[in-house]
C-alpha cells in the first residue's frame, strides 16, 4: 500500500483528540541522577507506570538513557507528558497499523512508523515538541550500529529533527527496515546494549536508577531465529555476532545491575513477577495491568528510592569492571 494512502486511511479512521497533558516538569527541580530504561516493546507499559509515578511525585532525572521502548517512554518523560505512554498505547494497540505482523507485511515495519511517528504525534494526539526542547532533562537514545556491531548513543537535542534516532532505537531486527541516519545504519539498541548501565556510569553521574521490564528471575535464552538472522544480516557480521551472543550479554547485565543495587551503587525497579505481555500485545486489559504494576511497584519502593538518592554516593570503580 502507498504510504500516502495509508496516512490518509489512518486520519480518516480517527478524530484528532483534545486530550491535554500538562508539562509535568515545570516548577520542579531536576535530580542529579541518570535514569536507565530497558526496552521490551509492549512491556514498556511497565516503564510508563514507573515514569508516571515519578512525574506525579516530582522526580525528574537530569539524564535519561533509553533503549527501544525505553527511549520512547523516555521521550514522553523528558517532555513532561505524564499519562501519554499509557494512553497512546492503549488507544492504538488494537490497530494493525500501529504494531502487528500485518503492518510488517504491508509496510516493512511491525511497529508502524508512519502512524507512530507522524500521524499520531502530528495529527491525532499532538506531541508537545516545544516542551521536550525546553526540558531541563536530556534523552540519550540507544541504537545498534550494524556496521560496527557496537551501540550508538545519540542525544536527542531536537524533538522533531532527531525522531529518526527514536525510530532506529525501537526498530526490531527482522521485522523493521534499517534506519540510515547520521551516516550510520541502525536498528534496535537492545542487541548491543539492552541495559546501558556501563554507559551511564561512564557519564560520571553518581546516582543511577535502572528500570527493567523483566522480573529478577528472568533468564534470556539463545535466539531461536539465528539461522534467519544470519542470512538477513550476512553483510553485517559484527552485528550478527552481537545477535548470537545477546543472551549472554543480557543475562550478565541483568545480574550486574542487581548486584549494583545490592551494593548501593544503583537502584533497580523491576516487575514483581514474570511478565505475560507479548511484544505485540493487543490485550488492553493486560497492558493496563502491567502499567498499574509499574505504578504499584514504584509506590512501594519509593521511600527506599528517596533514601538511595539522598545517601552519599560511593566511589565508583572503573566502568569496565562494573559487570
Amino acid at each position: 500500500m502507498d504510504s500516502h494512502t495509508l496516512k490518509e486511511e489512518i486520519e480518516a479512521d480517527y478524530q484528532p483528540a483534545e486530550v491535554d497533558f500538562p508539562v509535568a516538569w515545570r516548577g520542579h527541580e531536576v535530580t542529579r541522577a541518570n535514569l536507565v530504561l530497558e526496552g521490551g516493546a509492549m512491556r514498556g507499559l511497565f516503564t510508563a507506570g514507573v515514569l508516571d509515578c515519578f512525574m506525579d511525585r516530582g522526580l525528574f532525572c537530569e539524564r535519561v538513557i533509553g533503549v527501544s521502548a525505553g527511549a520512547l517512554m523516555g521521550y514522553n518523560y523528558v517532555a513532561g507528558q505524564a499519562g501519554r505512554g499509557c494512553y497512546v498505547n492503549l488507544k492504538y494497540c488494537t490497530d494493525w497499523r500501529y504494531l502487528s505482523l500485518k503492518s510488517f507485511v504491508r509496510t516493512g515495519n511491525a511497529f508502524g512508523r508512519e502512524m507512530s511517528f507522524d500521524v499520531i504525534p502530528n495529527v491525532l494526539d499532538p506531541f508537545p515538541y516545544e516542551a521536550f526542547d525546553a526540558s531541563p532533562m536530556e534523552l540519550i537514545a540507544v541504537s545498534s550500529d550494524l556496521v560496527t556491531g557496537e551501540a550508538d548513543y545519540h542525544r536527542i537535542r531536537d524533538a522533531r529533527a532527531d525522531v529518526p534516532y527514536l525510530i532506529a532505537s525501537s526498530s526490531m531486527p527482522l521485522v523493521s527496515e534499517i534506519v540510515e541516519v547520521g551516516g550510520r545504519k541502525l536498528l534496535d539498541g537492545g542487541t548491543c546494549d539492552s541495559i546501558p548501565i556501563v554507559y551511564s556510569m561512564a557519564t560520571g553521574a553518581s546516582k543511577h536508577i535502572v528500570v527493567c521490564t523483566q522480573d529478577a528471575g528472568y533468564v534470556k535464552g539463545p535466539n531461536k531465529l539465528m539461522p534467519v538472522l544470519d542470512r538477513r544480516f550476512a553483510d553485517y557480521p559484527l552485528f550478527v555476532d552481537r545477535l548470537a551472543n545477546r543472551h549472554f550479554e543480557y543475562n550478565r547485565a541483568s545480574r550486574g545491575v542487581d548486584r549494583l543495587h545490592e551494593e548501593g551503587r544503583a537502584f533497580v525497579i523491576r516487575p514483581d513477577k514474570p511478565v505475560e505481555v507479548a511484544s505485540m500485545e493487543k490485550d488492553q486489559g493486560k497492558l493496563l495491568a502491567l502499567y498499574e504494576e509499574g505504578v504499584a511497584v514504584t509506590t512501594r519502593v519509593w521511600d527506599d528510592l528517596m533514601a538511595y538518592l539522598a545517601a552519599p554516593a560511593p566511589a565508583d570503580p572503573a566502568p569496565e569492571t562494573l559487570l
